[in-house]
């Protein structure tokens, strides 16, 4: 039970502390210096799959017209994956030369629509984004210039998560953000990061292979597989910025979250080849930073159980159930303070990391049971 109880905390340590810190040492002492290399503006196409986006679809084509980039070498492809609201409308009111919209009468999932709209790009980069991103406008220009670099496949900006709400739900999300964005940092210092968000992420267009559609899974965390894959590098430029609401509430965001992590399961066997020696730190990162990650749930069950068998050692064991004890605690105050208060206070960090291991938990059982829903559906703003 000892060697259970110590295995579990410290995998649990190592995953949310030790390995970010070890990363970001590592970052500050060997980091890859990667200038960015003025080029001649490429041609390059945004790809934007939508549905049911009429509430920030106008905003989002006039922000696609302001962005700072050559306008002949700029074209932005909207593709409405079955809207049922007023998104069709919208898209089919465009008479502008650099917007080419899509109209899918089926609803495919996301997947299907970049695989759909990816070929259609005639430039050789592609700009992954969402309906709901506001980019600034330096932001893809900082992306292209990377691809000077011909090992570099891929290159992913920061999505700032704007909190227009004030509760729980966005303000948890913004903490893990920024926690999750300087881990992102370190990553690309050192080699690559291993997951990119499909917000704000360029890639080469011939590295992008068809997506699967027979099981869904996170597209932009797919794509960063395969870039990946064929030994080429995704790096992260803080300063490539695009904006996005979170969930106004904690609610919308466990759905997501769920979401997120069966899609993430669905992954598994994509994962498993990267794992191996060859892939260097990318498989030490994929394992400490995923793999770790998606299993704290079992290693926080596994810590609790062995900590109530060792109760009768006595010495330390009574005070490591006591402080496992305060975290559950403070995890249920912080919900009581949302449900009924609508603010969870200093509890915020319990309340929202126990909602992250409750929809990994939730999200394997999806994934084994197949039982997620393959189109996404959009979280409110409001």
């Amino acid at each position: 039970m000892q060697i259970l109880f110590w295995t579990c905390l410290g995998l649990i340590l190592y995953t949310y502390l030790i390995y970010p810190f070890l990363v970001n040492l590592l970052a500050a002492l060997f980091q890859r210096k990667i200038p960015v290399v003025g080029i001649d503006f490429p041609p390059v196409s945004m790809v934007i799959p939508a549905y049911n986006e009429e509430e920030v679809l106008e905003e989002k084509i006039n922000n696609c017209l302001s962005i700072d980039y050559p306008e002949e070498r700029i074209k932005f492809l909207f593709g409405s994956d079955g809207s049922s609201d007023g998104t069709n409308q919208i898209l089919q009111s465009l008479d502008h030369p650099r917007i080419r919209p899509f109209l899918f009468s089926d609803r495919e999932g996301k997947s299907s629509v970049l695989n759909k709209l990816i070929p259609e790009v005639e430039g050789s980069i592609v700009i992954l984004s969402d309906a709901n991103s506001m980019y600034h406008p330096e932001s893809i220009k900082r992306l292209v210039s990377y691809f000077a670099d011909p090992s570099i496949g891929g290159v992913c900006g920061r999505l700032d998560l704007v909190n227009v709400s004030g509760n729980p739900g966005g303000k948890g999300e913004g903490l893990y953000w920024q926690f999750e964005n300087s881990i992102k940092k370190a990553e690309s210092s050192l080699h690559s990061v291993i997951s990119s968000n499909g917000a704000i992420f360029a890639i080469r267009k011939d590295l992008f292979d068809p997506l699967p559609t027979k099981y869904i899974f996170n597209d932009d965390f797919m794509i960063t597989l395969q870039i990946l894959r064929k030994h080429k590098r995704v790096v992260y430029d803080p300063l490539a910025v695009a904006t996005e609401s979170t969930a106004p509430n904690m609610e919308g965001e466990f759905t997501r979250k769920i979401r997120i992590s069966s899609l993430n399961f669905n992954a598994i066997s994509s994962i498993l080849p990267l794992l191996h020696p060859r892939y260097g730190f990318t498989a030490l990162s994929l394992f400490s930073h995923k793999i770790l990650r998606w299993m704290v749930p079992v290693f926080g069950l596994g810590m609790l159980v062995s900590n109530f068998i060792l109760l009768n050692q006595g010495g330390i064991y009574p005070l490591l159930l006591a402080g496992q004890g305060l975290v559950y605690i403070g995890a249920g105050l912080g919900y009581l303070g949302d449900r009924f208060f609508g603010r969870s206070g200093p509890f915020i960090p319990f309340y929202y990391l126990a909602m992250i291991n409750l929809a990994l938990v939730l999200g394997l059982w999806r994934s084994v049971t197949r039982s997620q829903e393959r189109a996404w559906k959009r979280v409110p703003r409001k």
